[in-house]
């Protein structure tokens, strides 16, 4: 291992404490800053898949996740709120490939214990005002007022990324003109709390999912404003947790690299949360960033990961505008997939592999 003074991590999300953890399981000191003055309440992602999981443990996070998530080994997909395809995927030959539903402020938290024990602490209400990257490292300007010196820097400030646009780094794409709805419900007792259930072209290009992410508590998505309005089949809803709108961009950095400073997760690229990909492809992001910062193989990392990013955007996007398509010919291809997948296990295998599969 290279010889590596100290390394700041921006951004205290998964991303970027996914970073700080694989570096002080290197020995590598690290700093890591956040805009923010307290930790996020809320929960954007939900889902974890199991390569995700294996990653964290390599770098040393104890396997707290898998038992505090949902396993999520039940779905049901319905075709305008008919009947389309169920899975069962409580055997072993899917195992590796089931993911789990945990509500990302808790995996967070998981990760911030992991840092204290390694002696590290998020500095909250810190940003990195000026960044000056150079050939042998990289000096920040802190919100603090301090100057400190960096070996190398890892940008996990999200998709409004300060670092990426201090560099100057384009971060082309589109912003979907339809709002998203999202709420967090409790849900009575008797419901299937261990279901995720999708509905998809449903008249005017409307589609619902509703993942588990708690005992008797799940997630509701849909492209409007109001997810529960959305909702074909409402809910027996006990309580709302939260509920809200956002908008989705698409796009990517043209380089996950300048010069000392490495863009991992949202910095890097965004996407639709059709998939629930997005929290999952940051952490590879941030552990393979410290894995070539280690090795001394940083050359390669923005071509690498570039790459599984644009393929990540690809078919996220192919999916999202196939679950929303109401044309006949885009219909009857998912009724024939779907009965593809119901009638042959080979299918059935690689299908479930790829939902979860970076």
């Amino acid at each position: 291992m290279r010889h590596i003074n100290q390394v700041l991590v921006v951004g205290a999300g998964p991303t970027g404490l996914a970073a700080a953890c694989a570096l002080s399981f290197y020995g590598i000191h690290c700093r890591i800053v956040e805009r923010r003055t307290k930790p996020c309440e809320l929960s954007r992602a939900v889902g974890i898949f199991p390569c995700t999981i294996r990653r964290l443990l390599k770098v040393g996070v104890p396997d707290i996740l898998t038992s505090e998530a949902m396993k999520l080994c039940k779905v049901e997909y319905l075709q305008a709120g008919r009947p389309l395809l169920f899975l069962d995927n409580r055997g072993d030959a899917y195992k590796e490939y089931v993911g789990f539903g945990l509500p990302q402020n808790r995996t967070e938290e998981i990760l911030r214990e992991f840092l204290l024990e390694q002696g590290v602490s998020v500095e909250y209400g810190v940003a990195a005002v000026e960044v000056d990257p150079g050939d042998r490292g990289v000096t920040v300007v802190l919100s603090d007022g301090s100057v400190e010196d960096f070996d190398w820097l890892i940008a996990a400030d999200g998709v409004h990324s300060t670092v990426r646009e201090q560099l100057g780094i384009p971060f082309p794409g589109e912003d979907l003109p339809q709002p998203w709805g999202v709420a967090d419900i409790d849900i009575d007792e008797g419901c299937d709390s261990d279901l995720i259930s999708v509905d998809i072209q449903r008249p005017g290009n409307q589609f619902t999912i509703v993942l588990p992410i708690g005992r008797q508590r799940v997630r509701v998505v849909a492209p409007q404003p109001d997810a529960l309005e959305a909702l074909g089949q409402p809910l027996k809803v006990r309580e709302i947790r939260r509920s809200g709108s956002f908008q989705i961009s698409i796009r990517q950095a043209e380089s996950y690299r300048f010069r000392r400073v490495l863009l991992a997760g949202d910095a890097a690229h965004c996407h639709s949360p059709v998939g629930g990909k997005g929290m999952n492809l940051g952490i590879a992001d941030a552990i393979a960033a410290v894995e070539t910062i280690v090795t001394g193989r940083v050359d390669s990392y923005s071509t690498e990961r570039h790459k599984i990013g644009a393929a990540t955007i690809r078919k996220t996007e192919v999916a999202r505008r196939i679950i929303t398509s109401n044309s006949s010919i885009s219909k009857g291809c998912v009724r024939t997939l779907a009965k593809l997948i119901a009638t042959f296990p080979v299918v059935r295998q690689a299908y479930i592999q790829n939902l979860t599969r970076l």
